[in-house]
């Protein structure tokens, strides 16, 4: 009978657990997000901004 080895044994792709950090666990909106390059929009009053590539929506587009 073979001894155990005590060496890890490493988890496969299904085991391993992805780190999540804080903001992860806050839900978002479609709408926080860039519709040309999905980066997260700046709220600035009644203005969001991508700070990439600039676009811009307004107030009255949310109407």
């Amino acid at each position: 009978m073979d001894a155990p080895s005590k060496e890890p044994i490493a988890p496969s792709e299904k085991e391993k657990v992805a780190v999540r950090d804080e903001s992860d666990a806050t839900p978002t909106n479609y709408w926080d997000f860039c519709p040309n390059c999905t980066a997260r929009l700046h709220n600035q009053g009644c203005k969001y901004r991508c700070p990439e590539c600039h676009y811009f929506m307004s107030c009255s587009d949310f109407d």
